[in-house]
């Protein structure tokens, strides 16, 4: 199994990185680490060089856009390149307009550079879209983006159909565990084009816990109860998606 998106570089995880990535081992879980700052994104690398079953992606995500300066913002897009080779994706980054993060129109002038920047060097670019779903969607068609996935998905169905017509993915987080509006998503899209997450540390199935990667197998259980599948034909299903999007 494959955990499309996590943040296991993120300090919540420093006191006990090495356990949580221990339990993925065991479990079989996979985990493509998503880097969002010039430290995350060093942590990453050490932790994909370091484990076969862990990846790294690196964007700038929108909740950063207005808390970097010009300087910060080119420091880190510098680093991105730089470490490109070592990546599976570009991002994540995109728009998010219930967040305090800088003007709208400060957020889609980053999220084409990033965009531009996975075009260039033929990555998939992981996309964070929330209340703006439809507009994401619109610059990726505007900049001819071939392999985006709308991470963590929660728009509505028929914007979801629009990102799959244009031959985009889609990931569902653990909160699919807990959510309705998730679980009803779930039901009315095709096992073939769904990716799953935790997004790790945040959205965790257990109330009051720390989201981590192993806790994907719960959206697996989840998904397939609605689907009304075995777990296991829902595992290699989602996995067969998240590696074939990553090519891995």
């Amino acid at each position: 199994m494959l955990d499309a998106h996590a943040h296991v570089s993120f300090k919540k995880f420093n006191r006990d990185r090495t356990q949580v990535l221990e339990r993925c081992r065991l479990a079989g879980v996979g985990v493509v680490d998503c880097a969002v700052t010039l430290s995350t994104l060093e942590r990453s690398l050490e932790l994909s060089s370091s484990y076969e079953f862990v990846y790294s992606s690196a964007g700038v995500h929108p909740y950063k856009v207005g808390r970097l300066s010009g300087l910060q913002l080119q420091e880190l897009l510098r680093s991105i390149e730089e470490s490109v080779e070592q990546l599976v994706a570009i991002g994540e980054a995109g728009l998010d307009y219930y967040l305090d993060a800088g003007s709208a129109e400060l957020q889609r002038e980053v999220f084409k550079r990033v965009a531009t920047l996975a075009k260039e060097y033929a990555l998939p670019l992981v996309v964070h879209a929330r209340g703006a779903e439809e507009e994401a969607l619109h610059l990726l068609l505007e900049l001819e983006v071939e392999r985006a996935l709308f991470h963590c998905y929660g728009g509505d169905r028929s914007t979801a159909l629009k990102i799959l017509e244009s031959g985009y993915s889609i990931s569902l987080a653990t909160n699919l565990c807990f959510s309705e509006h998730h679980a009803k998503l779930a039901r009315e899209l095709p096992v073939e084009k769904i990716l799953l997450e935790t997004d790790s540390p945040y959205l965790s199935p257990f109330r009051g816990r720390r989201n981590e990667p192993v806790f994907v197998l719960e959206a697996v259980r989840k998904l397939a109860g609605i689907k009304g599948v075995s777990e296991r034909k829902i595992a290699e299903a989602v996995e067969r998606n998240a590696r074939r999007f990553y090519g891995i």
